[in-house]
């Protein structure tokens, strides 16, 4: 699983009538951070936390797990599912922690899985000590579509 880095050219969301960071980040990013303790990584030796947040409230952790032969999966896969192994459809928020000093934002494989289930996602990471927030279309501007009838909607 090769990542890429922190936000390059993708600008943050701020503050506007129609966005605002939500108020359950910091407690999303502390879980995300909790998560990545959990981490099973000796390939990478980078350990990474996630947490996602359902529209009913519910949290849903998740950190990265690799395998001797480079099999694996990111950390916010691992929430994702997890979230709807439980039955969860409706997410709102993912947090993503990781212990280098640059945020992850998700990978290619990840943002489309997102994209199938939460289109209207919102992304937190913490950089320099500051909430920044990314819009899931803004990262996926041209998602792939099954036949293009958009995102799946498990029932």
């Amino acid at each position: 699983m090769k990542r890429t880095p922190g936000p390059q050219n993708i600008r943050p969301v701020t503050s506007c009538a129609k966005f605002s960071i939500p108020s359950e980040a910091p407690r999303l990013l502390e879980k995300a951070r909790k998560a990545l303790i959990r981490a099973i990584a000796p390939s990478s030796n980078f350990r990474v936390g996630a947490a996602v947040l359902t529209r009913n409230s519910k949290i849903f952790t998740g950190c990265n797990i690799e395998s001797p032969v480079y099999l694996g999966l990111c950390a916010e896969r691992v929430a994702l599912f997890k979230a709807l192994s439980e039955g969860a459809r409706e997410f709102y928020v993912l947090a993503i922690a990781c212990e280098g000093p640059v945020p992850l934002l998700p990978c290619g494989t990840c943002r489309q899985l997102l994209w199938e289930f939460a289109p209207k996602l919102l992304i937190v990471v913490k950089e320099k000590g500051k909430v920044k927030a990314y819009r899931l279309q803004d990262l996926l501007p041209v998602p792939f579509e099954r036949n293009g009838r958009g995102p799946f909607r498990a029932q």
